[in-house]
């Protein structure tokens, strides 16, 4: 892989421990300087007798000196990024040497299904990243180390808390199953279910596979793109020790405003008396009022991370290990949350014979976390009084059931428990036998155990009425046995070479659960579910258990690395399905022209290194769907007659005709290298169309059952990515890396085999339309006064009062307390003498202080007089139109300056939260403090808020999806900086230490957005996405660390 003099000096290091200058009795000395193309030192160059060991490296300006035997004919020159150079000695005693970049390392591969493959003769859409990348970012989990390094790839994550998951997308979702979009994960040749006991510090690449070409190879499962992550593995030599050290502080990115207690008493919405004194709720020595707090203060804290990583590696020609342990200490930033984790991972590659290589891959992690409910916590602490008090004089509590309904959110934190503990353990075994030099067989065999353990529990005090507490205890014990065995052939004949691969693979799992749920347990200091009084209906055990089986292929061929074929293939059958729907076929082919070889191109060899253009196509799978969905099934337990427990179907009706979801894709890619490898260029353009997308159907009440799962519908993702990368600078002393990514991706359901429908009563799904939309009332402003709710007789045009006013055109109140009305006028100001008519909503005429709804016309282009739910229309996406990041390296001598930043830019937010703290009108619940200051309390009030005392009236203003509630979602984030330095050599060679990083870093330290809430990198479903429920914030973090090497 190019390399950049960002490792220059740590290059220098290594070589001068592996080669050391041998003074030969009988030696010539040969001297020089070593240049770029640009006549830059280079430093750090390996210069060797070829044949031999011997050897030294250049020094910081490029010169070298060396002692070799008179019958030394030819000296090698070797740097990474520069195309190794061989001179000839013909009896000169000085040699200067100019050394050319190497756009590509031409023996760099790339990891791809079952085998790796020669990164210049790739022709599908794989994206690397580097260990070096992800060291940048000081990642805790691999979502937080890929986020903006891949065009294509969308993470988000919709919590800020400790060990929150993320969302992962390749070029869009193609299915409308919320568990079925992400890809699938493949860590050193084993398929995982997810990826959060990997420790980023031990990965030495991932390569995401974005096409359907490169994913096939997988099948059934590979139609969200394939994530393959390769764990590091030792080299040959001394054993190297490495130490981590981060330690790190965070804090609360952003906080919402809070009313305090003066507008508490606004929102009462009550006449004067209200400020008057001494009443129970303003007088400031009554003890229950007696405060004003700001919650968010309260309940956040500066959270605390601690990272330490240990790893050995090393070994010989035949034995390579690589072992290393971590932990993960991560406090949240909000009180009593956390997350520690502790991972551990053993790698062995032991050559047996000059045929038979043994290679072991064992793991372990552990996780422990204490969750919190935001809405118990941050909502509720948004919602309640900011003069209610937290404790008693005595320091205990003031709990729920004593505060009118108010719950403390501070002792929601302490007497609320949420512990989820994760064991999880990976097994690999595997053999290599070389048959020939071309024949190779493989075989492996995996075992992943995985325990999980979720315990809550709740106070008594947490409860309405105070007298009972309640926990639960949940286990999941989970086992997957893998084993795959296959066959490589690789073969060069002259200017041909053939490669081609065959195999088999079969997965089987087995989930068990055990679930017990208590209340009134007898001590609050002891949560064993025998102290409490079990709910038999909630207390049970299930198991589910599935088989995957499969057969695969590739062939490969390219000639002269200018003409390049490959193709895979899989057959695939699971357990999920049906029996005449078990098995599916996913083929795939691409073609890839290395045009910058031709002879016609010798015009462009001065600025065009590498030209390759590439087309792919193939078919992938989908088989997230449950394990016994195409099967009726039956269920006991939960039902009984007189007392006696039966036997009843499942409410979910088995589909024998349930089958595969399957995707089709076509790539076409060009990648193009610059001035010797100064600059990059990766360009994509995809359509992926996924076809028997699967879904639940609700079945009539007289079936028995009230819903099956089908293949109803299809869709379609478009999508570009671009990616530039270079060198705008160069030099001795210093270099800038640069690299840009821009990707935008657009879906449309192309089929659907029901009407058109409303989910989760605010997206719309239909045929032809994005995934995602919005669906709701178009707020377009509040009536002033009553009376300016008037339309024209068709209910299209609303029109203007025009009411009396004094000299000083004031408005006259009347002391009925409304205007007097003279006339009305159309929006060109012409008076209006026709019939007016008045909206209504609810059953009701709106008034003052109700929104303005906009009255949609129906089929026939008719305005009707009522807001009703026809009136409801499509308002935007919650996707993002497109996305980019930005990353950037700068080198000046031992100083290393990174930062990057990542783009969202386009679609829309519903802002839950805000709506949710908006809704309590006139009731004592508090409120968004925009909504309290400025909403409608007077006739003529202009204002964008609806009336304070929207709770009594009828009308729709608290509708669940007014675009008064949708944001736009653009941001721009920084999302890490890190200056590091590397300490010189010759200081660390008087001591033990062998190399050392010293570095201070920030994450998230600025995000610039519109939107009003927490933050506007919301998750969500696929169909429902970009609603924001006010969950866990996410937090600035500044931290610093040290790497030392042993």
């Amino acid at each position: 892989m190019r390399k950049n003099h960002i490792f220059k000096y740590l290059t220098i290091f290594f070589m001068c421990m592996i080669f050391t200058i041998n003074l030969f009795a009988q030696g010539k000395s040969i001297s020089g300087k070593v240049t770029d193309n640009n006549k830059e030192p280079l430093p750090g160059v390996t210069v060797v007798v070829k044949g031999t060991t011997d050897g030294t490296v250049t020094d910081w300006d490029g010169k070298f000196q060396l002692v070799c035997p008179q019958e030394t004919k030819t000296l090698v020159f070797s740097y990474i990024g520069m195309l190794t150079k061989e001179v000839e000695l013909k009896g000169q005693s000085e040699i200067n040497v100019s050394m050319v970049a190497d756009y590509v390392d031409v023996d760099e591969v790339v990891v791809v299904g079952y085998g790796t493959q020669k990164k210049r003769d790739v022709t599908g859409a794989i994206t690397s990243v580097s260990s070096e990348a992800i060291e940048q970012r000081q990642a805790v989990n691999v979502f937080d180390a890929l986020q903006g390094t891949a065009a294509g790839v969308q993470i988000t994550s919709e919590s800020g808390a400790p060990g929150a998951s993320s969302t992962i997308m390749v070029r869009g979702a193609s299915t409308f199953d919320d568990s079925g979009v992400a890809p699938l994960f493949v860590v050193d040749n084993v398929i995982v279910d997810d990826v959060d006991n990997i420790n980023p510090n031990d990965i030495k690449s991932i390569e995401i596979l974005k096409d359907a070409a490169s994913s096939a190879i997988y099948g059934a499962r590979s139609a969200n793109g394939v994530v393959i992550i390769t764990t590091k593995m030792g080299e040959a030599g001394t054993p190297r020790i490495d130490v981590r050290i981060l330690n790190s502080y965070s804090f609360i990115a952003n906080k919402l405003p809070q009313i305090n207690k003066f507008q508490t008493v606004l929102n009462n919405n009550k006449k004067t008396q209200d400020l008057m004194k001494f009443k129970a709720s303003t007088d400031s020595v009554g003890l229950v009022k007696s405060q004003n707090y700001f919650y968010e203060d309260l309940l956040t804290r500066v959270a605390i991370r601690k990272d330490v990583n240990l790893g050995i590696s090393g070994g010989s020609d035949r034995l390579k290990y690589n072992a290393s342990i971590g932990y993960n200490g991560n406090q949240g930033i909000i009180l009593t949350s956390y997350n520690n984790k502790l991972t551990s991972r053993f790698n062995v590659d032991y050559q047996v014979s000059d045929k038979l290589k043994w290679m072991s891959r064992i793991s372990f992690g552990n996780s422990q976390t204490n969750g919190v409910s935001t809405a118990g916590v941050l909502q509720g602490a948004i919602r309640r009084d900011p003069d209610m008090i937290l404790y008693y004089p005595d320091g205990s509590f003031a709990p729920y059931y004593q505060m009118g309904g108010r719950k403390n959110p501070v002792q929601e934190l302490y007497d609320r428990e949420n512990l989820d503990e994760r064991w999880q353990t990976s097994l690999y075994q595997a053999f290599e036998f070389k048959i020939n030099k071309d024949l190779v067989f493989q075989t492996s065999a995996t075992a992943n155990l995985n325990l999980r353990r979720k315990n809550s529990f709740s106070s008594a005090e947490l409860d309405s009425k105070g007298n009972r507490n309640k926990g639960s205890d949940n286990t999941t014990w989970s086992q997957i046995y893998q084993g795959d065995a296959y066959l490589s052939y690789n073969k060069k004949l002259n200017d041909h070479n053939i490669s081609a691969m065959a195999g088999s693979s079969v997965e089987t799992g087995k989930n068990e659960y055990l679930n017990y749920e208590a209340s009134y347990f007898v001590s609050e200091a002891v949560h064993t579910m025998n102290l409490g009084t079990l709910d038999l209906t909630k207390t049970n055990t299930t198991a589910t258990d599935y088989a995957i089986a499969g057969f695969f292929g590739r062939i490969g061929y390219n000639y002269k690395g200018r003409y390049m074929f490959n193709s895979n293939i899989r057959y695939d059958g699971s357990s999920r399905f049906g029996k005449n729907k078990r098995w599916g076929l996913f083929p795939s082919a691409s073609l890839g022209w290395r045009f910058s070889d031709e002879s016609f191109m010798g015009w462009a060899k001065n600025w065009l290194s590498d030209g390759k253009l590439r087309a792919s196509w193939g078919r992938t799978g989908n088989d997230r769907v449950g394990y016994y969905e195409s099967q009726l099934r039956y269920t006991s337990g939960s039902y009984a007659y007189n007392g006696i427990s039966g036997v009843v179907p499942v409410s979910t009706y088995g589909n024998p005709n349930l089958h595969w979801e399957q995707t089709e894709q076509t790539d076409i890619g060009l990648d193009l290298n610059f001035l010797g490898g100064r600059a990059s260029l990766t360009a994509d353009y995809y359509v992926k169309t996924t076809t028997d997308l699967l879904s639940s159907m609700n079945l009539p009440y007289t079936t028995g059952y009230d819903n099956t799962r089908v293949n109803l519908a299809s869709i379609e993702n478009k999508g570009v990515e671009i990616s530039l990368s270079g060198y705008p600078v160069r030099k001795k002393d210093f270099s800038w890396q640069t690299t840009v990514n821009w990707w935008k991706n657009d879906n449309t359901i192309v089929d659907l085999a029901r009407e058109d429908y409303i989910q989760s009563n605010m997206y719309y799904v239909a045929k032809g339309y994005s995934a995602g939309l919005f669906y709701g009332y178009n707020n377009m402003g509040v009536y002033p006064y009553d009376v300016s709710n008037a339309y024209t007789e068709d209910n299209h045009t609303l029109l203007t009062p025009v009411l009396e006013r004094d000299n000083n055109g004031n408005v006259i109140i009347g002391l009925d307390g409304q205007p007097t009305l003279l006339h009305y006028t159309l929006p060109n100001g012409d008076k209006y003498e026709g019939t007016i008519n008045q909206l209504t909503s609810g059953g009701v005429v709106m008034r003052g202080g109700d929104v303005i709804w906009e009255n949609m016309p129906n089929a026939e282009g008719v305005y009707d007089n009522k807001i009703d739910d026809n009136d409801r229309k499509i308002m935007g996406k919650g996707s993002p139109d497109w996305s980019a990041s930005w990353s950037n390296n700068l080198n000046y001598k031992r100083f290393t300056f990174s930062f990057n930043f990542y783009v969202s830019w386009g679609g829309l937010i519903y802002n839950d939260l805000k709506q949710y703290l908006s809704k309590w009108g006139g009731n004592s619940h508090r409120e968004w403090v925009d909504y309290i200051v400025t909403g409608w309390k007077f006739q003529g009030q202009n204002t964008p808020w609806y009336a304070i005392d929207t709770r009594n009236r009828k009308t729709k203003n608290r509708a669940v999806l007014s675009d008064f509630y949708l944001e736009d979602a653009s941001f721009i984030r920084l999302r890490n900086v890190r200056l590091s330095y590397n300490f010189d050599e010759g200081i660390l060679g008087k001591t033990f230490i062998k190399g050392a990083t010293a570095y201070i870093y920030g994450n998230n330290l600025a995000t610039w957005t519109n939107y009003t809430g927490f933050d506007p990198e919301v998750g969500g479903s696929v169909l429902t996405p970009g609603k924001d429920r006010g969950s866990y914030p996410r937090n600035r973090e500044v931290g610093l660390g040290l790497n030392l090497n042993f």
